[in-house]
């Protein structure tokens, strides 16, 4: 789904958690609305396009980015999912079919 004004708005001139450039910056969802996510600007962080694939797709792990100056948006997360549905989505672990881990 796509990202609020105010989610547009926290990620405006700011770098990629993950490799620091500031070129084509996305509100990266940490936990999409489809899994419960909202519309809040603590609920995305910005990526740049190729890393937000990589998320979404669940190939990249980022919690080790955002702690500790993205602990607001992790405690957002897991306000929406708990703290296991929270790991496991910042982590890039997603749960297979039967719901369990890989």
């Amino acid at each position: 789904m796509a990202a609020t004004d105010a989610q547009r708005a926290a990620v405006a001139g700011r770098c990629c958690v993950v490799c620091g450039t500031n070129r084509r910056i996305d509100p990266a969802h940490l936990v999409s609305r489809s899994l419960g996510g909202c519309g809040e600007a603590a609920c995305c962080v910005p990526l740049c396009r190729l890393h937000h694939r990589a998320y979404d797709r669940g190939e990249l792990d980022l919690l080790a980015y955002l702690e500790p100056a993205w602990r607001a948006q992790l405690a957002h997360a897991v306000g929406h999912v708990g703290l296991v549905g929270a790991l496991i989505r910042v982590s890039g672990k997603r749960q297979a079919a039967d719901g369990r881990l890989p």
